[in-house]
């Protein structure tokens, strides 16, 4: 009997593993295919509100020539910059996109500066560059970098917290800014 007992249960077994299919159906995984870049506008600049990002050796689209702060907020109500140069001054305004336009409010900058007091600077292209590449799709957040590209000036890369799900939805700080290509990883 206790033989007839071992084989009832690898029969038993072997139809409960055959049921459940083979260590071959494995999920795929998918990660973003490359790094990302998104233009700054009214539905992407929210999920870097108030940002701080840097440019060591300045913004020449700004005429900035020192280290240079630009961060930028936007509401529902407003979208604003503050602007800060070593050694040159700070500037703060309304800003508008179709480009990024810097609407001077108030400066401390020389007159005749483009940053001036009443002054406006257009900047194209005005985007942000996002450390997708290789990013799991699995909604998770992970800490990655941004860059804010100013013309021909990209910032050092500011921590945002990005998630990508399963059908490519990318998230920067929690908020949606858009969709992106995501690759299957081969094992």
């Amino acid at each position: 009997m206790k033989i007839n007992l071992k084989m009832a249960l690898m029969v038993a077994a072997a139809a409960l593993l055959t049921a459940c299919g083979s260590s071959d159906n494995t999920t795929q995984t998918f990660v973003a295919a490359s790094d990302t870049t998104l233009p700054a506008n009214a539905a992407t600049v929210p999920a870097v509100n108030g940002t701080a990002f840097t440019y060591p050796g300045g913004v020449p689209a700004l005429s900035t020539t020192g280290t240079t702060t630009v961060a930028m907020t936007v509401s529902p109500a407003t979208s604003t910059f503050t602007i800060s140069s070593a050694g040159q001054g700070t500037a703060s305004g309304n800003l508008t996109f179709g480009s990024c336009i810097f609407a001077v409010t108030s400066s401390t900058f020389p007159a005749g500066h483009p940053l001036a007091l009443g002054q406006t600077v257009t900047v194209n292209p005005c985007n942000m560059n996002v450390n997708t590449a290789g990013a799991v799709a699995n909604g998770v957040g992970t800490s990655r970098s941004v860059a804010l590209v100013l013309g021909a000036a990209s910032s050092a890369g500011a921590s945002v917290t990005i998630s990508v799900n399963a059908g490519g939805q990318l998230t920067l700080n929690g908020v949606a800014v858009g969709t992106i290509t995501l690759t299957p990883v081969s094992g």
